[in-house]
């Protein structure tokens, strides 16, 4: 007895019953995928292009049928995809739109955009050191003078050396904190 489902085949003899995978009928034609290799640069992107997933099984039934068919693939660029691409970052944010309070905006990115539009210089601006880490880096940390990490107005900002600003109030929001633990006592205070 042989009862067929889909792409499987049962064949049943009893007490045994064997089961045949029959072969399924591809979903491109041979000029679809001479047409998706020519224009693709990777493997992955061609099965992309016939519709198929990229994994192991699809992957080996394009390598048979890339032999098979003698296609070209000289032009692949395996697994740099993106090697002789143009890359186009992201525009940058004008630093004019920076500079003002009430922007949320990464202190050490500020820094060095500070530092490439040549509106701060590479040195502690209380003390003046600007000496270079092993690294090469001169290790500076900005402050923000009202202790307001969203306030990036140009007065408000300050170049520092790690020891002229771990002797700042608002040293990495330490005032802050101890003011709002401060106020959080008198708080609780006036509850009892």
């Amino acid at each position: 007895m042989a009862i067929g489902i889909g792409n499987v085949f049962l064949i049943s003899c009893l007490p045994f019953v064997i089961i045949l995978f029959m072969p399924r009928k591809r979903s491109w034609t041979i000029e679809e995928l001479k047409k998706a290799i020519s224009s693709s640069r990777s493997k992955r992107e061609v099965l992309k292009k016939i519709n198929l997933r990229p994994t192991g099984g699809n992957y080996k039934q394009l390598e048979k049928y890339i032999e098979e068919l003698h296609l070209d693939i000289a032009h692949f660029t395996g697994q740099g995809w993106n090697k002789g691409l143009i890359f186009c970052p992201k525009p940058k944010i004008p630093i004019s739109k920076l500079l003002r309070k009430g922007v949320v905006f990464q202190s050490y990115k500020l820094k060095k955009r500070l530092f490439a539009e040549r509106i701060k210089d590479e040195r502690c601006e209380q003390c003046g050191w600007a000496v270079l880490s092993e690294d090469g880096r001169i290790p500076l940390e900005i402050n923000h003078k009202n202790g307001n990490s969203t306030d990036n107005r140009i007065e408000n900002l300050e170049i520092l050396c790690p020891n002229c600003h771990s002797l700042k109030p608002y040293y990495r929001g330490s005032k802050l904190r101890k003011d709002a633990r401060v106020a959080e006592l008198v708080y609780a205070h006036h509850l009892k």
